[in-house]
């Protein structure tokens, strides 16, 4: 008996090496404690709190999540089978701690999901801001994540520690001031162009602003464009602005921020009218009004009710960069509504409808870049990336300069 358990310990230590061995090579030839079976916890930033996407979800228009969340659940309730599991997470509460203790808090909350069971992958439906936490998680944990709506370029560096692991279905910031700095220079057109850019103290302003400068660099040395800088503090007043604005005889307003400082400068521009006793400037605009303006909004700043000529008729012509085309307005019963609640789907919405299926297909992969661009999607874009999670570089992957105001109305059937 003593020697058969002699024996019995001698295999032992052969039998935990194998097994080590068997383990080291296992998370070196897949690294995921994913399952491509597994659930898909989706995260999300929202005021109420949905249990699951069986609800009816009325997004509030002011949350970029909340829009990604009812195009994510409009696209599982879709399927024509069964899909994978759906957890639901919602970080509202947590957000709203200062940066370390958020970090921790989200930490805790993503480990408690994980631990339910096996997981497919993680959708981000957060902004930039609120991501880092997610992205380190998943990179720590070896959890593929798929960014739906966050733009920033930092989120994806370094790119060592991303390849396979982080995926971005969204342009990045980057690319927007590639595109945006493309489309002014088309602008020029054998003139000066004088433009004021307005941008936000914040991480997408800031960005946005230098990138842009930039680009722009080799036009503003050759004097073919002209540019103002004008960063839009607290306590700037656009109103104290306009006879400066007006003074410089402007071709083009660039507004590098969100939505509702950008709304303040474009009624001031659209109701300003330069006071003969107080402006003695000259001036190629006789109308002494900003009519003869263009104004360029980045993303951030668009808000789909400038596409409402009605409310907002501008005398001048208002572009948004924008990575989709605007949210269509439909009639209904000759009656205009609103798009989102018409069932029209927004850009976030648009992204949070790919992340399901795009995930599902890259966890039936069991996440290999794949080598041709993953099928049809709503936003139009090709869903193709390189070794870094990124999107190669496409015609569809990409920014473009909308006309605001100019989308037909379509009848429903």
């Amino acid at each position: 008996m003593q020697q058969l358990l002699n024996w019995t310990r001698r295999l032992v230590y052969p039998a935990a090496i194998i097994l080590l061995l068997w383990a080291g090579y296992q998370i070196i030839a897949m690294p995921y404690i994913s399952e491509s079976n597994g659930k898909i916890l989706a995260v999300y930033d929202g005021d109420s709190t949905v249990q699951n996407c069986g609800q009816d979800i009325t997004p509030d228009k002011e949350s970029v999540s909340e829009e990604a969340l009812a195009g994510f659940c409009r696209a599982l309730r879709a399927q024509p089978k069964p899909g994978p599991e759906v957890d639901l997470l919602n970080i509202h509460d947590e957000a709203k701690y200062g940066s370390d203790q958020k970090t921790t808090k989200i930490y805790q909350l993503l480990a408690s999901r994980v631990a339910r069971g096996s997981v497919a992958g993680v959708i981000s439906l957060l902004t930039s801001p609120d991501s880092p936490p997610v992205v380190r998680f998943c990179r720590t944990m070896q959890i593929p994540l798929l960014l739906a709506v966050a733009a920033n370029d930092n989120l994806m560096a370094p790119a060592e520690d991303t390849g396979g692991i982080v995926f971005r279905m969204i342009p990045t910031n980057g690319r927007q001031a590639i595109d945006m700095a493309t489309w002014l220079g088309k602008q020029v057109q054998g003139r000066t162009l004088r433009m004021a850019v307005f941008h936000e103290p914040n991480a997408f302003g800031e960005f946005v602003q230098r990138q842009l400068n930039h680009e722009l660099r080799p036009k503003t040395k050759s004097k073919e464009i002209i540019l103002f800088n004008f960063e839009v503090t607290e306590q700037l007043e656009f109103a104290d602005l306009m006879p400066q604005l007006w003074c410089e005889n402007l071709d083009m307003v660039v507004y590098l921020g969100f939505a509702p400082r950008a709304m303040d400068l474009l009624n001031k521009l659209r109701w300003y009218r330069a006071d003969e006793k107080q402006v003695t400037c000259p001036s190629k605009d006789a109308s002494r009004s900003f009519k003869n303006v263009t104004v360029l909004l980045a993303s951030g700043a668009y808000h789909e009710e400038l596409n409402d000529q009605e409310k907002y008729p501008f005398p001048f012509p208002v572009f948004a960069m924008l990575p989709t085309q605007p949210a269509v307005r439909k009639e209904v019963n000759h009656t205009r509504t609103d798009a989102s609640q018409d069932g029209e789907e927004t850009a976030a919405s648009e992204y949070g409808y790919d992340s399901y299926a795009l995930l599902e297909s890259l966890a039936s992969q069991k996440f290999k870049i794949p080598s041709q661009p993953m099928g049809s999607s709503k936003t139009g874009h090709d869903y193709h990336f390189n070794k870094d999670g990124e999107l190669t570089p496409a015609e569809k992957n990409s920014y473009q300069a909308y006309l605001l105001g100019s989308a037909p109305l379509m009848r429903k059937p």
